[in-house]
C-alpha cells in the first residue's frame, strides 16, 4: 500500500460519515482539510528528520577530520622516528 492511499484511508476514517456531516463544513471540505493537515504533518516530520540526519552526519564527518588529524600527526612522529633510527 502506498503512502497516498494510506493517507486516504485514514482520512476517510477520520471523516464523518456523509449523513452526520453538518454545520459549516461538508463532507468533501472537511475531507481536504484533513488531507492538508496529513500532508503538512509528513512534510513536517519529513523536514525534522533530514535535519536530524545532516546533524549526526556533521558530527560524524568532523570526529572522522578530528582522526584523521591524529593519524597524520602519528604518520610524522614514525617517520621522524624512522629518519632519526636510519641516520644512526
Amino acid at each position: 500500500m502506498s503512502i497516498a492511499s494510506e493517507i486516504t484511508d485514514l482520512i476517510n476514517s477520520i471523516a464523518p460519515p456523509k449523513d452526520i456531516v453538518g454545520g459549516f463544513m461538508s463532507r468533501n471540505e472537511i475531507i481536504q482539510l484533513i488531507d492538508k493537515v496529513a500532508n503538512t504533518a509528513v512534510a513536517i516530520g519529513w523536514t525534522h528528520g533530514e535535519t536530524i540526519t545532516r546533524k549526526r552526519l556533521e558530527k560524524k564527518l568532523q570526529v572522522m577530520e578530528q582522526e584523521m588529524t591524529i593519524i597524520k600527526e602519528q604518520m610524522k612522529s614514525l617517520e621522524l622516528d624512522l629518519l632519526a633510527s636510519e641516520s644512526k
